[in-house]
């Protein structure tokens, strides 16, 4: 449904709601009627009186409230999986990585984030849909080995269905966020069947603006700003968003114990309780050989708390 037809809502306010990202309905609704209001020049009243007509149009319009069989029928219908490329790392997070929800991939450096992204992208391509990713630490000319590893795995190599945001485009936090907003709004417009929207790393700039403890609050609004953006995107593309994230050393034993218990690991994921709680799937990936890697599941509401061991090649991630 256009906004346009939204009561006090005609063209040129709908494109005034457009340059701000505002174009759907659950947009509008969802909208704060301050900011509304800076958008439209309007009162605070008046605002609130669109965002109520919004309403009444998207009650009328969605069906919101549902029995469990028809939320059960939904998703198995929509939700798709995309290989790891490891048919028992698959098989740990229920199939591969889900659509319509986050994943994030946490680890040391070297433990194999990245080449499980590259893999991520080969096979959505596999699977003919786009794949998007958004880059905030500088690694050089990524797309050969996205290249190599389609190539390798027999997949077509079409560097029109991957959309890019290069590490030098993201300088801040704020920038990070308008590069999802940037990617969902250009696969909105051009109608692309977004597949897979990846951000490596999600907690490198973060992590660089907001330093020390003065700066929890402030970082922890700013992790949510970013993944209610990232669950929205993930929900209206049915795309699966997937994080690589950093992790980082506690100060004292008995912190470390409880990482150890919580995590599997003496260190703790970046990123604060916001952001654990916002993502489904939690994945610890680690170097547990020369040339053997282990993804355990750290954390889900539907998963149980397993491990899989995979190699990375020049295939990207495979099984042993």
């Amino acid at each position: 449904m256009s906004l346009e037809e939204v009561k006090d809502i005609g063209p040129a306010r709908s494109r005034k709601l457009a340059e701000h990202g505002i174009t759907t309905l659950y947009d509008l609704v969802t909208t704060d009627p301050h900011e509304l209001a800076k958008i439209l020049g309007v009162t605070i009243t008046k605002a609130k009186e669109i965002i109520n007509n919004a309403k009444e149009q998207l009650f009328s319009k969605t069906q919101i409230v549902e029995t469990a069989s028809e939320a059960e029928e939904f998703l198995k219908k929509n939700v798709r999986y995309i290989s790891t490329g490891s048919k028992e790392v698959d098989k740990i997070l229920g199939g591969g990585v889900p659509t319509m929800s986050t994943t994030a991939f946490v680890g040391h450096a070297a433990t194999g984030k990245t080449q499980m992204v590259f893999t991520l992208i080969a096979n959505t391509l596999k699977e003919g849909r786009y794949a998007a990713y958004i880059e905030t630490e500088p690694s050089g000319d990524f797309i050969p080995r996205i290249r190599e590893i389609c190539v390798k795995r027999g997949i077509e190599y079409d560097p029109k269905k991957i959309l890019v945001v290069r590490a030098d485009k993201i300088a801040s936090p704020h920038q990070q966020l308008l590069a999802y907003e940037a990617v969902w709004r250009k696969c909105r417009d051009e109608k692309l069947d977004l597949g897979l929207l990846a951000v490596d790393s999600f907690s490198a700039k973060i992590r660089e603006f907001y330093t020390g403890r003065e700066m929890l609050a402030m970082r922890s609004q700013e992790v949510a700003r970013h993944m209610g953006i990232l669950q929205q995107i993930a929900a209206e593309m049915n795309c699966a968003v997937v994080l690589t994230g950093q992790v980082m050393s506690v100060p004292d034993i008995s912190a470390q114990i409880e990482a150890k218990m919580r995590f599997g690991t003496p260190m703790r994921p970046y990123g604060g309780e916001f952001f654990l709680h916002s993502i489904c799937n939690l994945v610890l990936l680690e170097q547990v050989a020369s040339n053997e890697w282990e993804a355990t599941v750290l954390d889900s509401p539907t998963l149980p708390r397993r491990s899989a061991r995979f190699r990375l090649t020049d295939k990207g991630v495979e099984d042993l």
